[in-house]
């Protein structure tokens, strides 16, 4: 997962101000009550830039960030500043290797799980539309979100396009492109409730199939 042009030369401009904004008197603090307000501004600014970068608030750079800014800092503001410039450098060097797409794939999976888990939970008590609602849902985003994974625009794109898009460039074998229809069809039905166009065992195919692209797509 790259940063945005405009987000990675903001936390740039940032780094390049917070060397004057860390440094402090004799007693480590802030040397005015000016310098203590624009660190606070500062990292409010850097809160913001990580809140962009990472989604999720499991994802440790923005847990860290959080953390940092509930503190109660006082006179040393200037050396939660100094922190969070460390944690800004960290999260460039870790997003310009790609290191920060698997935490996010990661987290989103445990989100579509949690998902999944009820639609299983209407899906036995035979609540087919609600079941079938939710993990049409879930199977589309977890098919767009391969696409963009592996450079394939799909705004705008129909999902059976999308499919077979993956299917030729080998991300889904043949068997897995014809699971997948089955569970676009889900989809299609479901979110134009045409309850009578698929029943139970498809609802189940599309929450079976979506766990397994789950686990050796987005939580490998």
């Amino acid at each position: 997962m790259g940063i945005e042009e405009s987000i990675k030369t903001r936390i740039s401009q940032l780094l390049a101000q917070s060397s004057s904004l860390a440094a402090g008197d004799e007693h480590g603090q802030a040397t005015s009550e000016g310098q203590a307000q624009e660190c606070a501004g500062w990292l409010v600014s850097a809160q913001n830039a990580i809140h962009l970068v990472c989604n999720s608030p499991t994802m440790p750079y923005r847990a860290k960030a959080d953390t940092l800014l509930a503190r109660q800092h006082g006179w040393v503001i200037n050396e939660a500043v100094g922190e969070m410039a460390a944690v800004l450098r960290s999260l460039l060097v870790d997003a310009d290797a790609g290191l920060l797409a698997s935490v996010a794939d990661q987290a989103r999976a445990e989100t579509f799980d949690d998902f999944l888990d009820h639609a299983d939970s209407y899906l036995k008590d035979a609540r087919k539309n609600e079941a079938g609602v939710i993990a049409g849902v879930v199977f589309e985003d977890t098919t767009r979100r391969l696409c963009r994974k592996h450079g394939i625009a799909e705004t705008g794109v129909k999902l059976d396009a999308l499919i077979s898009e993956l299917s030729h460039r080998g991300e889904l074998s043949a068997v897995q492109a014809k699971r997948a229809r089955v569970a676009a069809h889900v989809r299609t039905k479901a979110s134009h409730a045409q309850w009578d166009e698929f029943g139970l065992e498809d609802v189940q195919a599309t929450i079976i199939f979506t766990r397994e692209l789950i686990s050796a797509k987005l939580d490998a």
